[in-house]
């Protein structure tokens, strides 16, 4: 029997009705509202049949026709706005079923990843895209679309002073110290020990536990020689004021020392006032890349970035390696600089400079003098630790991090007077360091060192865990330390002075007659024997630039030993020192005529040189 027109009409509204009704109970919204209006939805209406996500197209001759999408269905649960201080980025948390029946696990994604829908792969292979080249636009429609009320939380992805709704709080992965409830704060696996307690309301059980904090935090002076445990103990109440000081901190501190002097435990000490640091793991070290240190410098804002054993190696290439490792922080910190970047789209990117403190552990000094002057070195010597004492700290380590709260929230309270007071007073202990012939980044080094000194001594005596007496002299004590720290530095500096190996090496090449120098004049002996790198007279040594400077990279090939600068450079020092004599030009070269022939040479007139070269070489 054939169908009417009026038969036609019935069966195409029952089959759109049935898709509405499918709809809706998808929606949740089944009697509420209709599901024929389009008008609002100009990309077709979204429903489950048979388990599978559809949506409705019209056809050429006005028809409804069902396309099926997926066999899973998804929403966003919610939207987390993460802000690391440089960038912002959104993520977004989804929730998804199979078949509209079995739950699928929550997954985070970043918001720009969600349009390609290429996360559905971690569900694995049962979530099923239909074909088609617009499928991905409408499955991702119909999640943004049917994601209604979804919680937008924010949270910080850095330690540190953070301006937040017109306060200054100090962030850690707890939250924050000051500021509102419910502040969140979002790091990497690995860093989320870097959690402060709250301070509580003050009790006597609460006091209490405070002074025995405080006194934890003193005892740690305590548990080996003063001169290792000083400096330490400044550098960990001088991190929570790094990023408030003007200028700010310009060295890092090196803890130096023979495998199983404690190196470590002291340094897990030291941090463990910001946080549960009872074990190795996770911490920094040197087998990481570049990349990962930099952004953790930049994420441990105003705290303590440890990396951990800076150590020989046999292989050449792995000793380049961590030495370019270790210039390059210890260069980062200092300046407060790092690499800039490129988006794709050849914009920068941005750079992720230090903003923290940083402390190595080593059992191997970098070279360079000027990366020398960079760092405060802390030599730790064998029998320098008492194991005793340690091991009765590491006991009650538990309490640090409530004497580092109590300071952080000091300081929050005081944030005015401390950085009005400190340009003056930075001058002052500046001064007072300065001593003739020092590199002029050590008396900063003790300057900075000096007033945390000052700083954590005025919270321990407002906390009265100190009489001012007693801060006084802790104070002096200190002072002291920090000076001698410089004066030895400065003997590292000078013992590392490229200068210096220039000369060694030369001398050294002479007396093993791998190479000669002549007499100017002929009438003197020839020093050394091999090829002739230069010459010399009764007042200067003239030598022959590439010659010399060839024998000099072939003696440090052979040695394994490794000159800082190229050439070019090396030549400029020796002129700015006036070292050598500098053409009429300024060339660091210049003619000279020998034995009848005119000759470009470098004309070395320093007498301490020309001693080390020509008298102590001379057979």
């Amino acid at each position: 029997m054939k169908k009417t027109i009026s038969d036609m009409k019935e069966i195409k509204e029952a089959v759109k009705a049935r898709a509405d009704q499918e709809q809706l109970e998808y929606l949740g919204k089944a009697g509420t509202e209709s599901a024929g209006d389009k008008s609002s939805d100009p990309y077709g209406q979204y429903f489950l049949k048979n388990g599978y996500l559809c949506r409705i197209k019209s056809g050429h001759n006005g028809e409804d026709i069902v396309i099926r999408l997926a066999n899973f269905t998804a929403t966003i649960e919610a939207e987390d706005i993460v802000d690391d201080g440089r960038d912002v980025n959104h993520f977004f948390s989804i929730l998804g079923k199979l078949k509209g029946i079995h739950p699928l696990p929550r997954l985070e994604i970043p918001a720009q990843n969600f349009s390609g829908m290429a996360w559905t792969n971690k569900w694995g292979s049962k979530p099923i895209l239909e074909p088609g080249q617009t499928v991905r636009d409408f499955v991702r429609h119909s999640i943004q679309t049917g994601s209604n009320g979804v919680e937008v939380r924010r949270h910080y992805a850095h330690t540190g002073w953070r301006e937040i709704e017109g306060d200054f709080v100090y962030l850690h992965t707890g939250g924050s110290i000051g500021g509102k409830e419910g502040i969140s704060v979002r790091l990497s696996r690995g860093l989320d020990r870097y959690a402060l307690p709250g301070l509580p309301t003050s009790t006597p059980e609460s006091d209490d536990k405070l002074k025995e904090a405080l006194a934890a935090s003193l005892s740690f002076l305590d548990i080996g020689d003063r001169s290792v445990m000083l400096p330490l103990f400044c550098l960990v109440y001088l991190a929570p004021l790094t990023t408030l000081l003007n200028p700010l901190p310009n060295f890092s501190e090196y803890l130096y020392g023979e495998s199983g002097t404690f190196k470590t435990t002291i340094a897990l000490l030291a941090l463990s006032h910001f946080g549960p640091f009872s074990g190795v793991e996770s911490l920094s070290s040197f087998d990481d890349t570049v990349g990962n240190l930099e952004k953790r410098s930049f994420t441990l804002k105003d705290t303590i970035h440890c990396v951990d054993d800076y150590h020989p190696s046999h292989h050449k290439y792995n000793a380049q390696q961590r030495e370019n490792t270790v210039q390059r922080l210890i260069r980062g910190y200092s300046n407060r600089t790092a690499r800039g970047r490129l988006n794709p789209d050849m914009t920068e990117k941005g750079r992720y400079e230090p903003r923290g403190m940083l402390l190595v552990t080593a059992e191997e000094l970098p070279t360079l003098e000027s990366t020398l002057a960079r760092v405060c070195i802390v030599e730790v010597a064998n029998g320098g630790i008492d194991k005793v004492l340690m091991s009765a700290l590491q006991e009650k380590s538990s309490l640090l991090p409530y004497a580092m709260t109590a300071y952080i929230s000091w300081i929050k309270d005081n944030m005015g007077a401390i950085t009005n007071a400190f340009p003056k007073r930075f001058v002052e202990l500046r001064q007072r360091a300065a001593k003739d012939g020092l590199h002029r980044k050590l008396p900063e080094q003790a300057a900075f060192l000096g007033f945390a000194m000052e700083t954590v001594t005025s919270f321990l005596v407002d906390h009265q865990a100190l009489t001012e007496s007693d801060g006084r002299a802790l104070f002096n004590e200190a002072w002291c330390i920090f000076k001698n720290l410089s004066e030895k530095q400065q003997q590292r500096i000078k013992d590392d002075d490229p200068v210096k190996l220039f000369t060694e090496v030369l001398s050294t090449i002479l007396h093993q007659h791998a190479a000669r120098i002549d007499s100017k004049d002929g009438q003197g002996n020839m020093i050394g024997a091999g090829d002739r790198i230069g010459y010399y007279d009764a007042e200067c040594v003239y030598l022959l630039p590439p010659a010399a400077w060839h024998a000099m990279m072939t003696w440090c090939i052979k040695e394994g030993a490794h000159f800082p600068f190229s050439k070019n450079t090396f030549f400029n020092m020796l002129r700015n020192r006036s070292i050598i004599v500098p053409s009429p030009s300024g060339e660091s070269t210049m003619i000279v005529k020998i034995k009848g022939k005119a000759m470009r040479v470098m004309k070395i007139l320093d007498k301490d040189i020309y001693e080390s070269i020509i008298i102590n070489s001379d057979d």
